[in-house]
């Protein structure tokens, strides 16, 4: 359905989409700026679009509607995403180091074995997220929502969880459930745990 109404928009819209969704750096970034600049980031444009092993580091993409986005693999290395729609995005294996997604809205997003790490994910809400062998090392995570989400084999050294959110179906780093006197802070002075690459996450 989606793929079907994007095949209906406008040429000129799904020309810039295709120039961003390229292995090309400038080139993505140039094609983003022009999309941002004529309101397709925030219109629904880019929703359940496929970014796979794109390259969007350094991308602007702040308040922009991504629901359902696949950017699976893609190096989105110092990218904002501020306040941006992200609900059920995919992110596996994707590089977000130094990336910022503070205020982000990423509920039931997947960030299976991604790279987050010194990653800005203050105040974002990551409700039934899939961090599973993320690498969150340095993250700051301050009054993020964690409710749901699954840190199995999350890797948390250096990360700042201070406030964060978390209920009995969130799942800690070592596999077991959050509760009241769950101390965090262990998770986060140990030494980082290895992201195991080889691991298919689905």
């Amino acid at each position: 359905m989606i793929q079907g109404l994007r095949n209906r928009l406008p040429r000129a819209k799904q020309a810039l989409i295709r120039q961003a969704q390229t292995a090309d750096n400038r080139a993505a970034l140039e094609a983003l700026d022009q999309l941002r600049a004529r309101g397709w980031t925030q219109d629904g444009s880019l929703r359940a679009a496929n970014f796979t092993r794109a390259n969007l580091a350094g991308a602007r993409l702040a308040r922009a509607n991504l629901e359902g986005i696949v950017l699976r693999e893609a190096d989105l290395t110092g990218a904002y995403f501020g306040a941006a729609l992200l609900h059920a995005a995919d992110f596996t294996y994707a590089n977000l180091a130094n990336a910022n997604l503070c205020d982000a809205h990423l509920q039931a997003a997947c960030f299976a074995g991604a790279d987050l790490q010194r990653a800005h994910l203050a105040a974002a809400d990551l409700r039934g997220a899939d961090l599973r062998g993320a690498n969150l090392a340095n993250a700051n995570l301050w009054h993020a929502r964690l409710e749901g989400a699954d840190l199995s084999g999350a890797a948390l050294a250096g990360a700042n969880l201070d406030g964060v959110r978390c209920d009995a179906l969130t799942t800690l780093p070592d596999g077991t459930p959050w509760s009241p006197a769950a101390d965090l802070r262990r998770f986060c002075v140990s030494s980082p745990q290895s992201v195991q690459p080889d691991r298919e996450w689905p």
